[in-house]
């Protein structure tokens, strides 16, 4: 199963990619420019990379309650299921940012490189959830 897996920020993608449903793998980050171009940047990725389905990130407070991002990326999700006529699922997003920036860390890459690595994080959850 080929997934592809985005952290969503609202001028920022980060995008990873699972080819074998098992591991997950950074691909990139693109600056979008409002939420039609995010649709054309996501729709290019998706057919680029023969993905099935998209995991996006759920932007859950640490006290495990809802944020007004948690909203906004539901919003996101249904729109972008509607325009791209695919599965859209959601995962908790918690702790992937600051596992992006350690790797960072180690990696000695840019920061803007740390969306990419929280939607590998963030897809490599959704696979290991899927495997239960």
């Amino acid at each position: 199963m080929n997934v592809l897996g985005i952290d969503w920020g609202e001028r920022r993608l980060g995008f990873a990619v699972s080819t074998d449903g098992s591991w997950a793998f950074p691909l990139r980050v693109v600056t979008i420019r409002g939420f039609a171009h995010a649709v054309e940047v996501i729709r290019e990725t998706a057919t680029a990379e023969g993905s099935e389905r998209i995991v996006l990130g759920l932007p859950i407070g640490m006290d495990g309650k809802d944020t007004p991002q948690t909203s906004r990326v539901r919003e996101v999700a249904a729109d972008l299921g509607n325009a791209l006529q695919m599965p859209i699922d959601l995962v908790d997003e918690r702790l992937t940012s600051q596992t992006a920036q350690r790797e960072q860390h180690v990696s000695h890459t840019r920061p803007a490189a740390d969306d990419a690595r929280a939607a590998a994080a963030i897809l490599q959850t959704y696979l290991e959830q899927s495997r239960v």
